[in-house]
């Protein structure tokens, strides 16, 4: 009798904790599964909501381990997609689109980050306007850092020389003067500003208001074979968006800081997150139209596929994993 209670206390026990999760099947299966997860180089900030739910352990109480490959930027993340070497891409909504108006298919499954295009300089500079025939860096011609440039340039009317590099070379190539400004994602722009007396914020909100950036998406195989694998994924990330949300900014930056291995790191992350809405999982469509009706302008993709935006990155996005899993933590 004694054994028999013993065994009934612990299946409730269980019951409890998968319950306080949301009821997630992988509490049932001992193996993990691994996603191998293509992200970008400095850019723990934007991409905080996976983060901060994979140093919770979110992502381990839904059966998941998180693989991290690292590649220049977003462009190059979603042309690896599809050779299989990847499950999921973090990238911003510019190269999401021109990769599937090249002929690649993804499904884009959460909205992770808004805002995240801070224009770091030289400190005589203090507007867009000012580098009107400057040499400006930008992470790459497919990026949404360069239609938010592009953005920039035809509605303040100013024309830049565009120069190409590394995120994590900000502050060199500004040294070396083959660039005054840098447009780029966090938290590599504060760290620029950290590493270098000379440089400050020129502006740190793009002049977009909440502007789309990062997307998470998955490939339509992952979707198509283990659905209910992307919705738990979602949730954890769900969890650490809602954790972002409701706590100090500190404690943020500390599980971020970790991330990075670098402890120092703190209030620099801190500054970056100025920069960055991390907590809206949908899309902000109106600064979509305009971020993609820039690219077509910009001769990026072809200018009838945003004759209705709207129509268009609706057959690359899916709410439902989204909506499976926001009723779960209800």
């Amino acid at each position: 009798m004694k054994s028999h209670l013993i065994r009934l206390a612990a299946v409730a026990a269980v019951a409890v904790a998968t319950a306080g999760f949301g009821a997630s099947a992988a509490f049932a299966q001992p193996a993990m599964t691994t996603i191998r997860l293509g992200d970008q180089p400095g850019a723990e900030v934007s991409y905080a909501a996976v983060w901060v739910a994979e140093g919770l352990g979110y992502f381990e109480q839904e059966g998941i381990k998180i693989e991290r490959k690292t590649y220049a930027n977003g462009p190059a993340a979603l042309l690896d997609m599809p050779s299989g070497s990847i499950d999921a891409v973090m990238a911003a909504i510019a190269p999401f689109m021109q990769f599937v108006a090249r002929g690649g298919d993804v499904k884009m499954v959460l909205s992770l980050t808004k805002g995240n295009a801070a224009l770091v300089g030289l400190k005589k500079y203090t507007t867009y306007k000012q580098l009107d025939g400057k040499n400006v860096g930008t992470p790459g011609i497919g990026t949404v850092h360069d239609a938010m440039l592009g953005y920039a340039e035809r509605t303040m009317g100013f024309k830049v020389h565009r120069v190409f590099g590394k995120i994590s070379d900000i502050s060199v190539m500004i040294d070396k003067g083959e660039v005054e400004a840098f447009i780029g994602w966090e938290p590599a722009a504060a760290m620029a500003i950290s590493q270098n007396a000379k440089l400050h914020y020129i502006a740190q909100l793009p002049p977009i208001p909440n502007s789309e950036s990062l997307e998470l998406g998955f490939s339509p195989k992952m979707t198509k074979e283990h659905p209910e694998l992307v919705t738990r994924f979602v949730r954890a990330t769900l969890r650490g968006m809602n954790y972002i949300k409701t706590q100090p900014k500190e404690k943020i930056a500390e599980i971020l800081a970790k991330k990075m291995n670098d402890p120092k790191a703190v209030p620099i992350i801190m500054d970056a997150m100025g920069s960055v809405i991390l907590t809206e999982p949908r899309l902000d469509m109106p600064s979509t139209r305009i971020l993609l009706q820039t690219i077509a302008q910009q001769g990026k993709i072809p200018e009838d596929l945003v004759k209705d935006v709207d129509g268009w990155v609706g057959k690359y996005v899916d709410y439902k994993y989204l909506d499976q899993a926001q009723a779960s933590l209800k």
